[in-house]
């Protein structure tokens, strides 16, 4: 009776855990559309075509730093960003306390280059707490968070 309880809350822990990549998934994509699409779209409309705004690669690299400079403050701020809002998540470090901008923003850094060479999305499959890898190297975690 015992062992069935105790695998039963192992079984528990597993899915609270799955859910929150689930979570994470959800608030990556509303982030996306919230934050870095307007800001695209901003600078195709300062531009006046497709065809500017593709070949200027300068603009799309300010566009993605102004997109990893408005996570990091969300991040360092609230904890939140208007995803993990969404989703009900926050990020805090392993110590419980607030993270700061520029380990916010080193984590966005490792988080797009684990992402780009596909390593990344291995990487919460092959440890116990599922962490990611931008995760385990900043000591930073991501919990289930309801706003009142």
């Amino acid at each position: 009776m015992k062992i069935n309880k105790i695998i039963n809350i192992r079984y528990i822990i597993h899915s609270i855990q799955s859910l929150l990549l689930i979570e994470r998934m959800k608030a990556f994509i509303t982030d996306i559309f919230m934050i870095y699409t307007p800001i695209l779209y901003l600078w195709y409309i300062i531009l006046g075509s497709k065809e500017a705004f593709q070949q200027n690669q300068f603009i799309i690299f300010i566009c993605f730093l102004f997109y990893s400079f408005v996570i990091s403050f969300l991040f360092s701020s609230k904890g939140q960003t208007f995803g993990y809002m969404y989703a009900e998540i926050k990020l805090i470090r392993d110590d419980g306390k607030n993270i700061g901008f520029l380990l916010s923003f080193f984590r966005f850094i490792l988080f797009c280059f684990s992402m780009s060479l596909l390593f990344g999305f291995f990487v919460p499959f092959f440890n116990k707490k599922q962490k990611t890898f931008h995760d385990l190297i900043t000591k930073t975690n991501v919990i289930h968070y309801k706003q009142h």
